[in-house]
């Protein structure tokens, strides 16, 4: 087994670090590299199994982690459900303590092993890669720490519906096309059956700070019931009127992008 360990000082509470990693689903949202995430299952109040997908050279990538949040100690134990060979273990530790400033220290353990005869190099490169990782995560972290409560306030959803008379696959087929340029700056991934989750990650609008979004396909009486959400997050304080500028324009895209898809799939 290999141990290596990764440690910040943050001058930002603990509580607040600790619920910035601890919620998984709200974290695509406002973590640049962060694609999808949500629970596949609840065994207690603290222990769950974790689908996420990152994005990792313009590619999503994406396993499962059962972990453990002991918010009291404000500690989360994470163990990969089934590693990538070589690997044959990937656990670890989140620790986010409290200094006597104010600020935190938070602690990343990782320690995984590798499968017998696996060559020594492939050790050497698991550990450049979250020397290469682990410290830019940690740094975007407490940065994000101190925007958060800014961008939540400035994030917008609209969410429509649209029913087209073509089967299900065919109607996901085409929805891809109808982001802007194609889709040529978004990356995209099927979570599950029937479901379409996506983000831009280049060449975002400078008013932007985030831009995702969902589509679900459900089929139904020889037809496809669509179902799109598109979230927002404006890169800085916003004035009312830029905000109602900003919602104006998202309803209206959202709109668009059903009209355009419902029109190309049911052709």
């Amino acid at each position: 087994m290999t141990d290596i360990t990764h440690e910040l000082t943050a001058a930002a509470p603990a509580q607040l670090l600790f619920d910035l990693v601890a919620d998984v689903v709200e974290a695509p949202q406002y973590f640049a590299t962060h694609l999808h995430a949500e629970i596949v299952r609840t065994e207690s109040a603290e222990r769950d199994l974790v689908a996420r997908w990152v994005i990792d050279g313009g590619s999503p990538r994406g396993w499962r982690l059962w972990r453990v949040r002991d918010t009291e100690n404000l500690l989360i134990s994470f163990e990969h459900e089934t590693p990538k060979p070589p690997l044959t273990a990937m656990r670890g530790e989140w620790r986010f303590e409290r200094l006597p400033d104010g600020g935190t220290r938070m602690r990343v353990r990782h320690s995984f092993d590798l499968a017998d005869g696996t060559e020594p190099a492939a050790a050497d490169k698991v550990a450049r890669q979250l020397d290469d990782n682990v410290p830019r995560q940690l740094a975007g972290i407490a940065r994000l720490a101190g925007s958060v409560e800014a961008l939540r306030r400035e994030t917008l959803t609209s969410v429509r519906t649209v029913r087209v008379q073509a089967p299900r696959d065919d109607v996901a087929a085409q929805a891809l096309d109808t982001l802007p340029e194609g889709g040529a700056h978004w990356v995209c991934v099927e979570p599950s059956e029937g479901r379409l989750v996506f983000k831009r990650h280049t060449e975002l609008a400078p008013q932007l700070h985030a831009s995702t979004g969902e589509f679900r396909f459900t089929e139904e009486q020889g037809g496809t019931t669509v179902r799109l959400r598109r979230t927002v997050t404006l890169a800085g304080p916003a004035s009312e009127e830029e905000s109602r500028v900003a919602r104006k324009q998202l309803d209206a895209d959202v709109r668009d992008q059903l009209t355009e898809l419902a029109g190309t799939a049911a052709g």
